[in-house]
Parts: structure tokens; C-alpha cells; sequence
């Protein structure tokens, strides 16, 4: 296929792609929440994919010929591990240059320092009357990121389309109240997901009933015979959870506070914990991911009647 050809095909797959945006702007949030790269990071990943993965088409590969779309799709999923990898990178390096210490270590006179430490969260006690839960299935959390998608089917077919998404977060202390956390809009990694179905025909329980009714966005219950999914991501109570961020004074004597006002992360798990999942998610996915990439594109040239001898003279 001509140059021309390869251009019309990558284009082609890239306008249906930047279509969804616009069409479900809730499946790139989803996307963006449930993997944690960013959208323009995201965009960026997915361009390269396309240029990448449709090389056997300048090199010959006949459309027709399925098979050397199997090469094509690990290819897909190699970039996608490299999007993830390289999204972490920051919030790594973050975690390695902190200090770590204890809740009950970090005093005043380390404000403006750069620390990391853990322990099991308690919601502040402004926060404390009714205990901060997952909007819609009621788990008790800190942080919270949520999607709602409206199943629609006919016959054996059906189809998902996403309704809204949300943020909830809730400030905590670590430490028996030695360490207050204010962040705002953290980089979360490591987080539990839950994912539920709901009959909006039938009885809706709680609290989503609740949630649903206060999100004008969202149907109520008892006014459709929809299917609504749910996927909630957060860090629960029940467990430790790590703090990376920039200590500063908090408006209590001896209390050490850290908010957002610099880049600060909330990772599931202890320290050693969120150490391991942080390294797993920058190192083993993008090395598994570049594996993916360029294995991926061997498999579809041998798949296919593509050659490099042809790539390079299209080239």
C-alpha cells in the first residue's frame, strides 16, 4: 500500500478515536481513572500506537488478512503498559526522594520537608459523623473515583454508555492525629475497585439511591427499566494507606499537616507496600510493554505478507 494509503488508514483510526471523546466523553475519564494516565499523556500513547501498529500496511500487508491483526493488538497493549509506566514515573520519583518516617516522627521542624509515611487512615472530625463511604455501594473510604455507564440491549447485543464520573475525597490523619492530610486531587495508585450492576426497575438500595437522586446527572431510581454498572475505585479505611507530600505546619500546636499545595500522592498500603507496586508499575509494565511493542510488530509481519525490505523503500 502507497503512503497515501497508510496515511488514510491512521487517520481514519484516529478520527474514530478522538470521535469517542466527543460522542462518550465519560469512556476517556474511565479510562483515565481506571489506569491513571492522564488524558494528554493518554493521546499522545495512542497516536504513537496507531503510527506504529499500522506499519505492516506501508510495508505490503494485505487488509484482508486478518491474522497480522493479532501482531497489531499486542502492540496496543504494549503502549498501553508504556502509558501507564510513564504516568507513574513522577509519583515514583516522588516516593524515592521523600524521607520516610513514621506518623509519630514527623514534627514541626520538619515542615517544608519532603516525607513519605503511612499508617491506617481516620476521616478528621469534621468528617467523622457518618463515616466517608463509596457514594454508591457504601464502603468506607478516603478517596473515591467513580464512573456510571446505562447498559442498553437488543437481543444478544448490548451496549454501554457511560453517564457521568465523579471524584469524592475526604481529609484524614494518620497516627492518632499527629499527621493531618488535606491533599487535594492527589495521583492515587494501587487502589481497590468495585464494580456492581443495578436494575433500576426494581429496588434500588442504598446508598445509591441516594447518590443517584442527588446527581442531577444521573437517573433516578424507579424512572427507567435500565441497567446501570458501576466501577468504584478507592482506598479504603480498613487499611494503611501511604502518604507522599511536602509537610507544612498545621493550625494546631504539634500537629504536621500535608495538603496539596505541592505535587503529593496516596498509595494503598504500607510503605514497603506501596514501594514494590510503585516499581512494579514503572519498571516490569514498561519493560513488558517496549517487549509487547516490538514483539508485537514482529508477529504481524510474519503474520502478514509485509517486508522490511518493502518498509524501507515506502520509507
Amino acid at each position: 500500500m502507497s503512503v497515501a494509503g497508510y496515511v488514510t488508514v491512521v487517520v481514519a483510526t484516529a478520527v474514530l478515536a478522538f470521535s469517542v471523546r466527543w460522542l462518550d466523553p465519560g469512556a476517556t475519564s474511565h479510562m483515565s481513572q481506571q489506569f491513571g494516565i492522564p488524558r494528554h499523556v493518554g493521546w499522545v500513547f495512542a497516536i504513537a500506537a496507531f503510527l506504529w501498529a499500522y506499519l505492516p500496511v506501508l510495508a505490503g500487508a494485505d487488509m484482508g488478512n486478518d491474522l497480522w491483526f493479532f501482531g497489531s493488538a499486542a502492540v496496543g497493549v504494549g503502549f498501553l503498559f508504556v502509558a501507564v509506566s510513564v504516568s507513574s514515573r513522577d509519583a515514583y520519583r516522588l516516593l524515592r526522594r521523600a524521607t520516610v518516617v513514621e506518623p509519630g516522627s514527623i514534627s514541626p521542624s520538619d515542615t517544608g520537608s519532603l516525607v513519605a509515611t503511612s499508617g491506617r487512615p481516620t476521616p478528621t472530625a469534621d468528617d467523622r459523623e457518618g463515616q466517608p463511604t463509596t457514594p454508591f455501594s457504601g464502603r468506607q473510604s478516603v478517596y473515591t473515583d467513580w464512573t456510571v455507564r446505562k447498559g442498553s440491549f437488543s437481543g444478544s447485543r448490548g451496549e454501554w454508555a457511560h453517564l457521568g464520573y465523579g471524584t469524592e475525597q475526604v481529609e484524614f490523619s494518620l497516627g492518632d492525629g499527629a499527621v493531618e492530610v488535606a491533599t487535594e486531587n492527589p495521583h492515587t495508585f494501587n487502589k481497590k475497585e468495585h464494580t456492581f450492576s443495578i436494575d433500576l426497575s426494581k429496588d434500588v438500595p442504598e446508598p445509591a439511591a441516594t447518590s443517584l437522586s442527588e446527581h442531577p446527572d444521573l437517573p433516578a431510581p424507579g424512572s427507567s427499566d435500565d441497567d446501570l454498572r458501576f466501577a468504584e475505585r478507592y482506598i479504603p479505611t480498613d487499611g494503611p494507606v501511604t502518604v507522599v507530600g511536602n509537610a507544612t505546619q498545621a493550625s494546631d500546636p504539634g500537629v504536621v499537616c500535608i495538603d496539596g499545595s505541592s505535587e503529593a500522592a496516596l498509595i494503598r498500603g504500607d510503605i514497603e507496600r506501596a514501594q514494590h507496586a510503585m516499581h512494579e508499575r514503572v519498571y516490569r509494565l514498561g519493560i513488558v510493554g517496549v517487549v509487547l511493542i516490538f514483539g508485537g510488530q514482529l508477529l504481524a509481519f510474519w503474520l502478514s505478507d509485509a517486508s522490511f525490505t518493502a518498509l524501507l523503500s515506502a520509507l
